[in-house]
C-alpha cells in the first residue's frame, strides 16, 4: 500500500517542476490554484478525454 506524502514532502519533491499559479473568483470569493506539472499524465489520453467531453457536451451525454 502506498504511503501518503505530506504537502511539505510533495513541495520538496516537485520544487523544480514547472508550475503555474492562477487566481479565480467564484461568487465573490477568490481562490488561488497552484498547478505543478510533473509529467505523470499521458497527454494523448487527456486530450482525447477533453475532446470527447467537448464534443458530447451539447448533447448532454456523459463519456
Amino acid at each position: 500500500m502506498k504511503e501518503k506524502k505530506t504537502m511539505q514532502e510533495m513541495n520538496e519533491q516537485f520544487k523544480d517542476a514547472p508550475n503555474k499559479t492562477k487566481t479565480y473568483e467564484i461568487d465573490g470569493v477568490k481562490y488561488t490554484v497552484h498547478s505543478h506539472f510533473v509529467g505523470k499524465k499521458k497527454l494523448n489520453d487527456i486530450m482525447l478525454k477533453i475532446a470527447l467531453e467537448e464534443a458530447l457536451n451539447p448533447l448532454k451525454i456523459s463519456a
